[in-house]
């Protein structure tokens, strides 16, 4: 047995698509399909990768681009991703230096192969099969089939650009124009007076009174494009768009819809400061990183991440930079990079995902953006994130409602820095010292904290809070800088204009996977409007929390997760952490909280006209009486109402009655099947409506299944028999009964697998999810479950 059949019995292959271009652009492809080997261009990167490559793994030579036009594949003029295939070959050497490897290179492309969507701009990218995206570029590069174009323009992340969609559900049109713009832009990095005079005519002609009588004399490209993107009309901004198209020689419309495109504070529209004030370098060092982030974006062989991290973290410590950096990337590639300004933060530590600070003024350096956008694009993969683009990101981000918080206590910190906030408005300058601070602000403070006999002490203390969270920035003795000056963001009132929410109703759920028909799930939307609580219960697999959640986007009618709270009970929950109770604080002490609930509640209470959902997972895993407390009483329909409001058990002096308005609904989830969980209340029942959910296969499953995971009729036919029969069986038997069936879950891969032997995939499903079941279920009769197993089994 030779090594390479030795390697490929011990382990699965592995696949490496590497490049060949170094210097100048010199493609060493030649070189190396003749000396059979591949060699790293670098001296100090990817050495211990290419160390790692061992022999019998498969190697292709690749380049990578974007295309615009003479696609095999409707694009509407977007911008693809190209990823060529110059040759492929097996790995058969490798002396771990990190330069070279031994390559017998089996087949090589006088005309590359071109791949589209999911391509690597690394030097050196590997891949391991088991995803279907993976899977299908091994296959194409390796194996010579097709490309199957349809799958990956189905896919969200691709869709808004090159799916099959009616020209009105199309969103985002108005990034191919901001693309175009700042491809234009370029030909005035070297010769900006044009651009300048053009400039100059524009703050005239439309009174942009921060550009006008301010002896501008160089631009960079930010600010340029920032023109049309400040706080104005769309009617305005179309109209400077148009102008700038016309200068440019864009073709593309200006658009007229702006949406999910953040934009720049009226008073803070420039990304560099006056003459005296900037580095004489800062224009130029924008123009450089434009550049180079348009040929990162673009996936161009001569640019790689380090330059682009260099530069970006060079931009980032000028004097008037810092989050608008990002939303300046974004505008010049919408779909490449992500704007990081605070509204967008937010949204993203919603959703647990926040950037690092490891670069100047409490920013991100470039590592860090190019970290956090890279992790986006990775979850931007999953079917179940709630976004799947950064344009989608920035819209839900600017469309998530802002949900003011009653009675939120004032303290120092909080006080001290809105007076920052507005003297470094006031003086148009960030900088500002202690004595002019107090000198403004001490009286007013001492009048607001009256039981404080150190004011001056208390501000230099939150001072040095501020300072510590990246919210204000030591100069030296007695001077400070307020970093938020520099981001430039508008305020929310000002921001906030109508937009299209994106509808969700009951045929979305059977969209998205739901085998229920119309009628029953408008049955349960109906029982849920009409009781305001239901609990779904069922055995293990129905999809209880799954439809419990898709219930309520359906009640609100949009996918907003801003209105939705999800919580799990347990053994361990109590009143006090579900409604409200006493928490420890930073300074040692007790406060008395609200807890999620009654947070929710008082929202409820202050958007009568918005529906919120709190939706709670394993309702009966918990002492539910005792977590609602008084809480329970006022679940009842009859009783939303400020007349039936009662004092809760813990509460401040002056603290109102509590009731819980009609616009609040509670969706619970129950397993019926699990033995350590007791009976439920009397009393909860009184107050829910209980909806069954039982195994649902049948035609609508095998569709689904069949769409989105490819496996063929005859085997879902199969495994729709033997999960009936085994049913029969639970069912049937005494000890258990219809509720601990084998529910469809089991048996219902995720969207997007690409399940290539089906019966092996079901085995698999079988002995490690449904037979550790069945052995709970007859642990009194181990021969029954092991016998349920087998029937499962045979004939696969």
């Amino acid at each position: 047995m030779t090594i390479t059949e030795q390697q490929n019995q011990a382990e699965p292959h592995r696949y490496w698509f590497v490049g060949s271009t170094w210097g100048y652009n010199q493609d060493q492809t030649p070189r190396f399909i003749e000396d059979g080997i591949w060699e790293n261009g670098y001296d100090h990167k990817y050495t211990q990768v290419v160390k790692g490559m061992k022999v019998g793994d498969r190697i292709a030579i690749k380049s990578t681009y974007t295309r615009k036009k003479d696609l095999p594949f409707t694009s509407r003029g977007n911008v693809a991703s190209v990823m060529a295939i110059k040759a492929i070959g097996v790995i058969t050497g490798n002396n771990k230096d990190g330069k070279q490897i031994e390559v017998d290179w089996q087949e090589t492309y006088e005309k590359p192969r071109e791949w589209y969507f999911f391509t690597g701009r690394n030097t050196v990218w590997k891949i391991e099969p088991g995803d279907w995206a993976e899977d299908a570029l091994i296959d194409f590069t390796f194996n010579g089939q097709d490309q199957d174009y349809k799958r990956f323009t189905s896919h969200p992340f691709w869709k808004e650009r090159f799916g099959d969609l009616p020209e009105e559900d199309i969103r985002f049109k108005w990034t191919g124009f901001y693309h175009a713009v700042s491809n234009a832009l370029g030909q005035y990095h070297n010769d900006r007076k044009p651009l300048i005079d053009f400039t100059l005519q524009l703050a005239e002609k439309y009174d942009l009174s921060y550009m006008k009588d301010k002896e501008l004399v160089d631009i960079d490209p930010f600010t340029f494009m920032g023109i049309f993107n400040r706080g104005m009309t769309d009617d305005n901004r179309q109209k400077l768009a148009t102008e700038i198209a016309l200068f440019l020689n864009v073709e593309e419309s200006a658009p007229d819809s702006f949406e999910a495109i953040p934009i720049l504070n009226n008073q803070k529209s420039c990304f560099f400061w006056g003459w005296g004030e900037r580095d004489d370098n800062d224009i130029e060092n924008l123009w450089e990183l434009f550049e180079v982030a348009k040929l990162f974006a673009d996936e161009s062989d001569s640019t790689d991440a380090d330059l682009f991290c260099s530069l970006y973290t060079k931009v980032a410590a000028q004097k008037g930079i810092r989050w608008n950096l990002t939303m300046g990337l974004y505008w010049i590639r919408p779909w490449i990079y992500p704007t990081l300004e605070s509204q967008s933060q937010e949204y993203l530590s919603s959703l647990s995902i926040r950037p690092q600070f490891n670069g100047p003024k409490k920013s991100c350096s470039g590592e860090d953006y190019l970290l956090i956008r890279d992790n986006l694009l990775l979850r931007f993969a999953e079917d179940a994130f709630p976004v799947h683009s950064f344009p989608e990101l920035s819209l839900n981000a600017w469309q998530k409602p802002t949900l003011k918080k009653i009675g939120e206590k004032l303290t120092w910190k909080s006080a001290v820095l809105s007076r920052v906030k507005d003297l470094c408005l006031a003086k148009e300058s960030p900088d500002f010292t202690r004595v002019e601070f107090q000198q403004n602000y001490l009286d007013e403070l001492k009048a607001l904290f009256p039981d404080n006999n150190s004011a001056e002490f208390s501000i230099d203390s939150s001072m040095q809070k501020l300072r510590d969270e990246g919210e204000i920035e030591f100069v030296k003795s007695g001077e400070y800088s307020w970093l938020g000056f520099d981001d430039g963001e508008i305020d929310t009132d000002e921001a906030t204009k109508e937009v299209i929410i994106e509808p969700y109703d009951i045929s979305n759920i059977i969209e998205e996977g739901c085998f229920l028909n119309q009628a029953t799930l408008d049955t349960f939307l109906g029982r849920l409007k009409h009781k305001k609580n239901i609990i779904l219960q069922g055995p293990p697999g129905t999809g209880k929390t799954w439809l419990g959640k898709k219930l309520a986007y359906a009640l609100i009618g949009q996918k907003q997760t801003a209105y939705i709270k999800a919580v799990q009970f347990h053994p361990n929950l109590s009143y006090e952490d579900f409604i409200k109770g006493w928490r420890p604080t930073g300074e040692g002490k007790l406060e008395l909280c609200d807890g999620p609930f009654l947070e929710f509640v008082k929202l409820a209470q202050q958007n009568p006209s918005q529906k919120y959902v709190v939706v709670i997972e394993e309702i009966n895993r918990g002492n539910p009486a005792q977590i609602f407390g008084e809480m329970l009483t006022l679940l009842e329909a009859d009783k939303r109402t400020p007349s039936e409001a009662l004092e809760l058990s813990y509460r401040k002096e002056g603290d109102e009655p509590v009731y819980i308005p009609g616009n609040l609904y509670v969706i619970g989830t129950m397993n019926v099947a699990d033995r350590s969980l007791a009976l439920v209340d009397l009393a909860l029942r009184r107050r829910f409506a209980f909806i069954n959910l039982c195994p649902t296969l049948g035609k609508p499953w095998r569709e689904w299944v069949h769409t989105k995971a490819k496996i063929e009729y005859s085997a879902l036919d199969k495994i729709e028999a033997k999960l009936n029969k085994l049913n029969d069986e639970i069912a049937a038997d005494s000890r258990l009964g219809v509720q601990f069936q084998v529910g469809h879950s089991y048996v219902t891969p995720a969207i997007n697998s690409d399940i290539k032997d089906a019966m092996n995939w079901f085995t698999q499903v079988v002995e490690t999810e449904i037979f550790p079941l069945l052995e709970e279920y007859w642990y009194d009769d181990p021969a029954k479950a092991l016998s349920e197993k087998a029937a499962l089994l045979k004939d696969l």
